[in-house]
């Protein structure tokens, strides 16, 4: 992704205005990553980062990561393989605070596990600066959103960070409100669509889920074209978390 430098009355009046009107006309999922991922250009990020997550003590622990854009491939990957966003220290104390933060300006929790700390000691040796931003659904669905800037830190005032988080508010409740559009009545997933979509929530590649259910990958692609359909979805991630929302994956 590669963003030009705005001035800051440009980010206040102008993009964000214009992303807040374009939102809501937004009727499906993969428009909404679009307009997200040209907005992030706009404002001069170089790497977008949006994790939609389950309400605290749901039985559902999933947090997927709906677009992820511009980070270094070695970092995601290691985040990804290792299921880190269930122990990613910062983005709890990002929802829990309430307001956007430079990623440099939020501490690292007074306690933590080593794993935990691990982490943030390897993240830290991969990323310039950035921003954490907190958003809140319906139902205690709530978003992470991360927004890298490369090497140089933009001059942000308080007015543009509150509209930088209004706006992803806004893309995080819309985004609950695609996912949370009912199925029609006769519409459901068949048991192995469903354990297929839960795998693919646990982070398995199509390749990795035929070798633990001993089918063929051309199979595994077969279910979830179909549950794309019933699921009015384009790509895997997104199926599973419309899943997901609609109760129809299993707990593995």
């Amino acid at each position: 992704m590669h963003g030009n430098r705005s001035t800051v009355s440009d980010i206040t009046d102008d993009v964000t205005t214009a992303f807040q009107r374009e939102v809501v006309r937004c009727e499906r999922i993969a428009s909404l990553n679009q307009l997200c991922l040209r907005f992030a250009s706009r404002i001069g990020a170089k790497a977008l980062a949006y994790h939609h997550l389950p309400a605290i003590g749901s039985p559902d622990p999933i947090g997927l990561n709906v677009i992820c854009v511009g980070f270094p491939a070695e970092l995601v990957s290691h985040f990804e393989d290792n299921r880190l966003i269930r122990i990613e220290p910062t983005i709890h104390e990002i929802l829990s605070g309430g307001k956007a933060r430079w990623w440099d300006d939020t501490g690292p929790p007074k306690k933590m596990s080593k794993a935990e700390r691990e982490y943030l000691e390897y993240a830290a040796s991969k990323v310039g600066v950035g921003l954490h931003l907190p958003a809140y659904g319906p139902r205690g669905r709530e978003g992470y959103i991360s927004i890298g800037f490369g090497d140089q830190k933009p001059d942000f005032d308080d007015e543009v960070m509150g509209a930088l988080q209004l706006c992803c508010q806004l893309a995080h409740q819309h985004y609950c409100r695609l996912l949370y559009k009912p199925l029609a009545p006769r519409v459901r997933l068949s048991p192995r669509e469903r354990e297929i979509l839960s795998w693919v929530a646990e982070g398995k590649s199509n390749g990795v889920i035929a070798e633990i259910l001993q089918i063929s990958e051309t199979s595994v692609i077969t279910y979830l074209e179909r549950a794309f359909r019933k699921l009015e979805v384009g790509n895997r991630v997104t199926a599973a978390m419309r899943a997901s929302t609609l109760g129809e994956l299993r707990h593995m």
